[in-house]
């Protein structure tokens, strides 16, 4: 929902050349894998029931997996599930692979190869810190 409100911001900015002080090598556009990121962790912090729903479903199957140890399995699974949010979060952050970049596709008047991979790699980081959030609390 963002992205539209910021690139039409930022052609709106691009066509405004009376702007005192703008930096064209800070454009508001490179801000968007920052600003996914960022959601994306505010969206896996975040509880509400599909988060208590899946804990419930790791906690039964810990028990099912280990009747001794059950917290054991749910804490390998979120460091697990942590490391890859984080992961995917680095490459949110990155430059967009070669074959995205070469597709040569446009929002506006910006390459949509960077937005692309990190909407994309943001969703990651929500599904697996979200899912990491869920194995956590089923370790309680």
């Amino acid at each position: 929902m963002m992205t539209p409100l910021v690139i039409f911001f930022a052609q709106y900015r691009d066509e405004d050349s009376n702007a005192p002080g703008r930096d064209p090598a800070l454009s508001v556009v490179s801000l968007l894998p920052l600003i996914y990121v960022a959601f994306a962790a505010g969206v896996a912090l975040t509880k509400h029931r599909y988060v208590t729903l899946t804990s419930a479903r790791i906690r039964h199957a810990s028990h099912l997996m280990s009747t001794a140890e059950p917290d054991r399995t749910a804490g390998t699974l979120a460091i697990c599930l942590f490391f890859a949010s984080i992961g995917c979060a680095s490459l949110a952050l990155q430059p967009p692979p070669a074959i995205l970049v070469s597709m040569n596709w446009h929002l506006g008047s910006h390459a949509a190869a960077p937005i692309l991979w990190s909407a994309l790699m943001s969703v990651c980081v929500a599904s697996f810190g979200a899912n990491a959030h869920a194995a956590v609390d089923a370790t309680y």
